[in-house]
């Protein structure tokens, strides 16, 4: 199981080394270092975007789209698609106009506030489009799913991600999806909700309907290795290193919150105060979870039974890394899941999870780097979905 993990770490590294974090951006990252900061990492990548993007497509303040053209030529995108009773469950289907159908899908769920839109600076209004457009780009449909506070009770996150999955399964061959081969990729505040939508498929009405299932910079069962809660950004994956203020680096205002970015419509949720989008699995109000709770809401029963290949990552950069090295916590949901294939077990096969350290990437670079020259992210990501079938 060890050389299993240390193989794991080695394909980290040698993918890291034929993709590299553009030099300029490296070190603009290392500046900002080991803290949560979409305004200042949108600066970097916007450069690297379209100058269109849905910031112009759907102005901040305006009651509605200022124009309906085509903003990425030959991507066609179906903006604020409703799969819910909640005026917050949208998502948006980005699908390339050559090829034919039967495409693989990949799902998106952000973290932070769960806006499908970043929203802090202008700058991050470019994103999480430029998910979609990757996906396109390598022959997939990219979904990107709105995430929206639950109305208290715990498994609302994984009730509301099992709607979302339901309603692409059930309709994602009309836009050249195959349904047969969805993989759901989770980031930061959203592990939390993936994490219960993985473990407790018994709870939604037609099970897990995805192949795989990527967990980056968070960890999706908490409880196991001393885990915290299910997304990193403020207080987790461990008490991050000293360093600099968000927006610090910049001039960007400091308030993560503030949403100096924000849209109208459906997409434009404010993010709450603070970053790291709520409770984990293992989260109580009022007190300390009976047994008998604590035992209803753990996740880890439920990954030891998925079908769903799991891979687990975390940047370089991100908060409470140590020297590249996967938090401690993660390790041990490694180590526990392999037991159940054995001492033969292998990473990427049967319930072992694959774990991938982003060389060089920070916790909101990993996600805006799509769709660049940054590879680091990418390449494993698309050969995980063309793997998980």
């Amino acid at each position: 199981m060890r050389k299993a993990l240390f193989v794991s770490f080695v394909l980290a590294i040698a993918a890291s080394a034929s993709a590299q974090v553009p030099a300029n951006i490296e070190a603009q990252l290392l500046k900002i270092g080991q803290v949560v900061d979409p305004s200042c990492t949108a600066k970097l990548y916007r450069p690297l975007m379209p100058m269109n993007d849905f910031n112009t497509y759907w102005p901040p303040d305006a009651p509605s789209p200022a124009s309906t053209a085509p903003l990425y030529p030959g991507v066609t995108i179906v903006r604020d698609q409703s799969f819910g009773p909640n005026a917050k469950d949208v998502l948006d289907i980005f699908v390339g106009e050559k090829g034919g159908g039967s495409r693989p899908v990949v799902i998106y769920v952000p973290g932070g506030g769960g806006n499908k839109v970043e929203q802090q600076v202008r700058e991050s209004n470019a994103f999480y489009d430029n998910i979609g457009r990757w996906a396109t780009k390598n022959g997939m449909v990219g979904v990107t799913v709105q995430r929206h506070p639950g109305s208290g009770s715990w498994d609302d996150g994984g009730r509301d991600i099992s709607m979302a999955v339901d309603w692409v399964h059930d309709n994602i061959a009309k836009y050249k999806g195959d349904p047969n081969h969805m993989v759901i990729w989770a980031h930061s505040a959203g592990n939390g909700p993936l994490g219960v939508y993985v473990g407790h498929a018994e709870r939604w009405k037609n099970g897990v309907q995805v192949k795989g299932a990527i967990f980056m910079s968070g960890n999706p069962v908490p409880g196991v290795g001393g885990a915290p809660g299910g997304g990193a950004g403020r207080g987790g994956p461990g008490a991050a290193p000293a360093g600099n203020a968000p927006g610090s680096t910049c001039a960007a205002d400091a308030n993560m919150g503030a949403n100096n970015g924000r849209i109208a419509g459906p997409s434009g949720q404010t993010a709450p105060a603070g970053f790291g989008g709520g409770r984990g699995a293992g989260a109580g109000r009022g007190g300390p979870l009976t047994p008998e709770q604590q035992a209803e809401r753990d996740n880890l029963p439920g990954f030891k039974k998925t079908s769903a290949k799991i891979a687990i990552a975390f940047a370089e950069l991100d908060p409470g890394v140590m020297n590249a090295t996967m938090p401690a916590n993660v390790i041990a949901l490694h180590d526990e899941l392999c037991k159940v294939d054995g001492p033969n077990a292998k990473d990427g096969k049967g319930h072992c999870p694959e774990l991938w350290m982003l060389k060089g990437e920070s916790h909101m670079s990993e996600v805006f780097s799509l769709d660049t020259s940054d590879q680091i992210v990418a390449r494993p990501v698309l050969e995980f979905v063309k793997k998980a079938k």
